[in-house]
């Protein structure tokens, strides 16, 4: 399975020079195996700049699978859409149109809603299907749903909810279970615990994705790569709002797992 980061924080690699690689706030990855567009970024100029770069059409995917409505998940949706002259299938929790808030630096309540309405996707002809149950797009591979919180806490940071909509992708491999996450704000022992509930697997294989670190105490950093260590994942990648610091903490506690995000990297699991 072939898996690369198209949006991230982060261009990490030297590679990005010579492809002209972009990076913004934000998070989209590409599952090639099952063209699956999981996220578009923030605002679809990384997007599709990169996936030109990398040689994806922006007609090739099959499936837009949204993990929550921030828009620095959603913001290159209509860009994504624009570039396309086909329908696609996007899969995204039932509250996707719900209004959005986070805190800003000067203690306002900042709008980090979708760009978009419902009838704009119609008029693209999407075939929008809205779930909070787990959704099963082709055999070992499903959206989440709504993740219970019941194993540990949510990370949700600044942002003014509990993030109900947030969903991983869950992949069933040889080797175990794979949890592509765009920010983690269900609490990455829930986002495992009930992709082992779900797949009926009990051994994690990868861990991809914003694991939403930033702003949590040192505690709780703690707590999370503790669980991860103990769970023994071979492939461990912190993108987006696992933040610097939250990258380094994955490496010092998994650096036979840590494998570098960043735009264009590239993972076959």
């Amino acid at each position: 399975m072939k898996i690369t980061i198209l949006v991230d924080n982060y261009a990490t690699q030297l590679s990005s020079l010579s492809r002209r690689l972009l990076s913004e706030w934000g998070f989209a990855a590409y599952i090639h195996d099952h063209k699956i567009l999981y996220d578009t970024g923030l605002t679809g100029t990384t997007l599709l700049n990169n996936m030109r770069a990398l040689g994806i059409n922006p007609n090739e995917p099959e499936y837009l699978v949204i993990s929550h409505r921030h828009i620095d998940h959603t913001g290159g949706v209509k860009a994504f859409l624009n570039a396309r002259s086909r329908s696609i299938k996007m899969i995204a929790h039932a509250n996707l149109f719900t209004r959005a808030y986070a805190v800003g630096e000067g203690g306002k309540p900042e709008d980090i809603s979708v760009d978009f309405t419902w009838e704009y996707l119609k008029n693209k002809g999407v075939d929008l299907i809205l779930i909070k149950e787990p959704y099963k797009i082709a055999n070992g591979v499903m959206v989440s749903g709504e993740i219970p919180r019941k194993w540990g806490p949510s990370h949700t940071g600044a942002v003014a909810d509990e993030v109900p909509d947030d969903m991983a992708l869950y992949m069933e491999h040889p080797n175990g279970l794979i949890v592509l996450t765009g920010c983690g704000h269900s609490g990455v022992e829930n986002m495992v615990e009930y992709g082992f509930q779900v797949t009926g697997l009990n051994k994690l294989y990868a861990v991809i994705g914003g694991l939403h670190f930033m702003g949590l105490p040192d505690e709780r950093v703690r707590q999370v790569t503790n669980y991860l260590v103990g769970k023994s994942p071979r492939i461990i990648v912190g993108t987006h709002c696992t933040g610097v610091l939250g990258i380094a903490a994955l490496y010092n506690a998994l650096p036979g797992a840590f494998r570098l995000g960043g735009v264009g990297a590239i993972f076959e699991l």
